[in-house]
């Protein structure tokens, strides 16, 4: 009696499904977002479940949709960073998948802010009475910067702006707008995060 409920059971998991489509809206990454959700083939075949994704000719498996789901967004996010990297290097003209990627996904923080945040950090140590700097990128193109200070710096801040500006020139079109605090405390830092 056991031995046909276990056969039983193993018939059951090996049959195919039909295929599904499946609307995705987010990439699962935190630095891309999709302009509209996409849709997914989702297969399953015994425990193994494929997503595929057929405008960019992409699948991926795993043994639950979940699974499968986040592999293949971790491979369309790594064909637009390939993509995008051989565009950069100018040893060819972009793509036709390069430029379909570009209407789909859009950077909810651009390369730029990680190199903002790099060099802030690398000029605000030449200043020993800045205690903190933190960030939130609310959108791709600014930021809102806090920067704690020292009881004895008042009298710098003159200096901090000047880097403030240089650093905003720089990098345009993104900005940022900056405050200067004496203490964290009642501040709300929840979609901030500490560069320095």
């Amino acid at each position: 009696m056991s031995l046909e409920k276990s056969e039983s059971t193993r018939v059951e998991t090996d049959i195919t499904q039909p295929p599904e489509t499946r609307w995705i809206q987010n990439l699962r990454h935190s630095s891309y977002q999709l302009r509209q959700a996409i849709p997914i083939v989702v297969e399953r075949e015994g425990k193994v479940v494929t997503a595929h994704y057929d405008d960019l000719n992409l699948s991926a498996e795993g043994d639950n949709l979940q699974t499968a789901m986040s592999a293949l967004c971790g491979q369309i996010v790594a064909s637009y960073e390939n993509a995008e990297k051989c565009a950069d290097s100018m040893d060819s003209p972009p793509t036709q998948a390069y430029a379909f990627l570009k209407q789909i996904i859009v950077e909810t923080q651009p390369k730029a802010w990680e190199e903002i945040k790099q060099l802030y950090a690398e000029k605000l140590k030449a200043f020993p009475y800045v205690d903190k700097g933190y960030i939130n990128i609310s959108s791709p193109d600014y930021a809102d910067v806090i920067i704690i200070l020292s009881d004895e710096s008042a009298d710098r801040i003159a200096q901090l702006a000047e880097i403030d500006l240089e650093i905003n020139l720089k990098f345009r079109p993104l900005y940022f707008y900056v405050e200067y605090k004496s203490s964290e405390e009642y501040l709300d830092l929840k979609n901030f995060v500490r560069f320095y």
